[in-house]
């Protein structure tokens, strides 16, 4: 897959590049949020402007909730957003210590942060969780690895990659995007082709 996909661009990932840029568990919590539902570029976009606003990284928890709705409203869903963002920096020593720890059940105690939420933010910080979005499950699902219900992909996909589960993750989200799409998917440039069951189901290759 990687050679197929290429190196991983941290851009393509705002939860990876908070991470990377300040190691700081509450800020890559925010950025995880602001990905809920939306693509990558409007994260990013609300990201930027919710920094803007604030100054700073540290200062963001400052904002008032009209501050932040303002700030991240390209980011879509901004008023839940916004006020998970708010509950999260109410909560500022306890969020911390929760993905530090790994204790994700304090993290779904947030409105607003439910478990893939929490499975990307915990996973950044290194721990053994692999989370399961929307492309994630269909190429689950299309190549046979796993099915069912959240937890039993996470886990199926835990038991696969283990010790490499961030890098799993984020190419498998790459694959989704780039090849495996939901409509039109570009099977012939899939080095899974042969073996692919929703391929073969389908009645052979699509085209480019």
């Amino acid at each position: 897959m990687k050679e197929v996909l290429g190196p991983i661009n941290e851009r393509e990932f705002i939860a990876f590049y908070v991470h990377k840029l300040t190691k700081d568990p509450l800020a890559t919590l925010i950025a995880t949020i602001l990905s809920q539902n939306t693509n990558e570029a409007n994260a990013f976009k609300a990201w930027f402007n919710l920094l803007k606003r604030a100054g700073s990284v540290e200062n963001i928890c400052n904002l008032e909730l009209q501050e932040i709705e303002e700030a991240i409203r390209p980011a879509g869903l901004y008023k839940s957003k916004a006020r998970a963002i708010l509950e999260a920096c109410k909560r500022k020593e306890e969020v911390t210590k929760a993905i530090l720890e790994g204790d994700r059940d304090y993290l779904l105690t947030i409105k607003g942060i439910g478990k893939k939420t929490a499975d990307v933010v915990l996973l950044n910080f290194g721990h053994p969780t692999f989370p399961v979005d929307t492309h994630i499950f269909r190429i689950a699902k299309r190549l046979g690895l796993a099915s069912g219900s959240y937890d039993k992909v996470s886990n199926k996909l835990s038991e696969l990659f283990k010790g490499k589960e961030l890098e799993a993750h984020m190419y498998l989200i790459l694959f989704g995007r780039r090849i495996c799409r939901s409509k039109n998917p570009l099977c012939e440039k899939c080095p899974f082709k042969e073996t692919c069951t929703f391929r073969q189901e389908a009645g052979g290759p699509r085209q480019p």
